[in-house]
């Protein structure tokens, strides 16, 4: 048998924006379209008996302190796109139906859960951790499972005969009749679903257009429905549009905790990390600042991730205040476990790879590095710097003790200097006797150590300071 669930989610756009500011949820809000109409109403603005498609001069009456904000579809198609993205955790057979709909086809799934409680237990938990409101009804048909989702129905169940007595109840406001039909079956005296499909086919098809044949049609499930099933994409990109303009960046944290926690779910579900986030922050009158945010290790916890972002967040300069943020995460990689000892009781609090990553974020990439040594006998030519914990090529080879600190160009020696060890004979420029040097440890009155060296005219210069 074929079964269906709808989901309606009547104010996603403005669901999806009030994440961002919880502490704002007190204040009535409303999504306002083009034609000057209410269309979608938070908790506060529906107590204050704010309702759909109101005009914005009975809503001002009713409500004084309400706070408006433009209706976007294209936003609230990309939100509908990313909760699909979610739930495609549960159901993998998942339609769309915009602006605000999906549609869950049952038949494979009841057979992997058990049966349609546990699946639904699953799906409604999901849905509960996304902070949107919805209405749901499972149908026989997406056309019968919209209806009864419209009427906020709830049913969850196979019993065809529920569906049918619920379907013949229906008002015709809960179909997708258009409201000039809709007045005149009122006309007729049609009130319901059930008095409209109880009329011959024959006088329907005489008094109306085709599009109410097949709208009755697909809703008993007469004709064919095809459905474009959605696909989930590779990779993480979310964007979350600010209920408010921000212009301190480390009040970014709040709402992009929201987008790092919906990353660790997608991770947690395929088991992966990942090394690199792009965090893209949108201005209306400058172009998006784009920050890539690294870690060596790999990382999927979103308090890991968070940790790292604010790092480069807090002391992040703004050109002006923030509408939106965008996450993107353009590669997972399959995670790495390491293994501990049982019975160590000093662990440190955090790996060598973290703590680069978290240099990495403080600093900048390009001030941590590693020192590797090289084949050369010459000090400026002995080591070379190179990606952190990289291992040198030469090993247990026997180090000739050389300072810490290289000076770029050796200074005169212009003090006195009491000499420790010494010499040792070193020629920069190939092996000729002009150029070379020889090389002593000394210290001066101070108590620095100082690594000296003499030319063939007898000058003295310091190369390098010991710590």
């Amino acid at each position: 048998m074929a079964l269906f669930i709808y989901l309606h989610f009547p104010a996603l756009q403005l669901d999806h924006l009030q994440l961002s500011a919880e502490s704002d949820r007190q204040l009535p809000v409303a999504l306002v379209d083009l034609q000057h109409q209410l269309v979608q109403l938070n908790p506060a603005a529906i107590k204050a008996g704010l309702k759909q498609h109101m005009g914005l001069a009975s809503a001002a009456a009713l409500c004084p302190d309400l706070q408006l904000l433009p209706y976007q579809p294209e936003q609230q198609a990309k939100i509908l796109h990313n909760v699909a993205q979610q739930l495609y955790q549960v159901s993998s057979d998942i339609a769309l139906d915009k602006p605000a709909g999906l549609i869950l086809r049952l038949e494979g799934m009841l057979q992997l859960y058990g049966g349609l409680k546990p699946y639904w237990q699953e799906l409604s938990a999901k849905l509960s951790a996304l902070t949107y409101r919805y209405q749901y009804s499972c149908g026989a048909t997406p056309y019968a499972a919209k209806c009864l989702a419209y009427q906020q129905a709830g049913l969850i169940t196979v019993d065809n005969r529920l569906f049918d007595k619920a379907l013949n109840s229906s008002p015709l406001s809960a179909t997708e009749l258009s409201p000039a039909m809709q007045q005149q079956m009122i006309r007729l005296g049609i009130h319901t679903l059930g008095q409209l499909q109880s009329l011959p086919p024959a006088e329907l098809a005489r008094r109306f257009d085709s599009q109410l044949l097949s709208y009755l049609g697909r809703l008993r499930g007469d004709y064919y429905h095809a459905l474009e099933y959605f696909q989930p994409e590779p990779g993480f990109s979310r964007y979350m549009e600010l209920l408010y303009d921000i212009s301190d960046s480390n009040v970014l944290i709040k709402p992009l905790a929201k987008l790092l926690q919906q990353l660790e779910q997608q991770l947690r579900r395929t088991n992966c990390q990942c090394y690199q986030l792009l965090l893209s922050l949108f201005f209306r009158d400058n172009p998006p600042l784009k920050l890539s945010i690294g870690s060596a290790q790999g990382e999927y916890k979103a308090q890991a991730w968070l940790a790292l972002c604010q790092l480069q967040l807090e002391n992040l300069p703004l050109p002006e205040p923030v509408y939106g943020l965008q996450l993107d995460v353009n590669h997972f990689a399959g995670q790495q476990h390491t293994t501990e000892a049982l019975f160590n009781q000093h662990q440190a609090r955090m790996s060598a790879l973290q703590l680069i990553s978290l240099l990495q974020a403080r600093l900048g990439h390009a001030a941590v590095s590693g020192l590797t040594l090289q084949d050369q006998h010459l000090p400026e030519m002995a080591s070379k710097r190179s990606l952190p914990l990289t291992k040198g090529a030469i090993g247990q080879a026997v180090l000739p003790l050389r300072p810490a600190f290289l000076f770029t160009r050796p200074q005169p020696l212009t003090e006195a200097v009491t000499i420790n060890q010494g010499p040792e004979r070193l020629c920069p420029d190939g092996w000729q006797l002009g150029a070379q040097r020889d090389y002593y440890i000394g210290r001066n009155q101070q108590g620095q150590w100082l690594w000296l060296f003499r030319t063939v005219s007898q000058q003295w210069f310091i190369h390098g300071l010991f710590s």
